[in-house]
């Protein structure tokens, strides 16, 4: 299969605070060939990153609790030492809570794309695989 773009590293950084969505969102991730490590926080994930781990891309699971989570970014791509694409995912119903989030942070100069979860196969494989996304 060819792809729109190649991941460098071929890793996702899959931060989500719900366990199941991390299993579920993780299996979909590898069925369409994404290699990803999960976080349950994006503490897990700064740390990761300042031990050297290297991530193309970050699908960050975002909830009621969203503001104080995108907050964070700008701490993981210091982290990091570089940008990377952030894709959010929200269930409807905490929607309203991930979409003010996001116009409120501070973060500048980015593009916020909210995936609707629980995200299937073939979404995920459009997002990461699509023409959308280049790392």
């Amino acid at each position: 299969m060819t792809s729109a773009y190649t991941l460098r590293q071929n890793r996702i950084a899959l931060v989500d605070s719900d366990a199941l969505q991390r299993m579920c969102t993780g299996s979909s991730l590898k069925a369409i060939g994404i290699d990803h490590a999960s976080f349950e926080h994006l503490h897990g994930l700064i740390n990761a990153a300042r031990e050297g781990r290297r991530f193309d891309a970050i699908l960050l699971g975002l909830h009621a609790d969203a503001a104080p989570v995108v907050a964070l970014i700008a701490d993981v791509w210091s982290a990091l030492g570089q940008r990377v694409h952030v894709f959010f995912m929200a269930h409807p119903t905490e929607l309203p809570h991930a979409q003010e989030a996001l116009s409120r942070s501070a973060v500048g100069g980015w593009r916020s794309q909210v995936i609707l979860s629980p995200a299937s196969d073939a979404e995920l494989r459009a997002v990461f695989h699509g023409k959308g996304f280049h790392a």
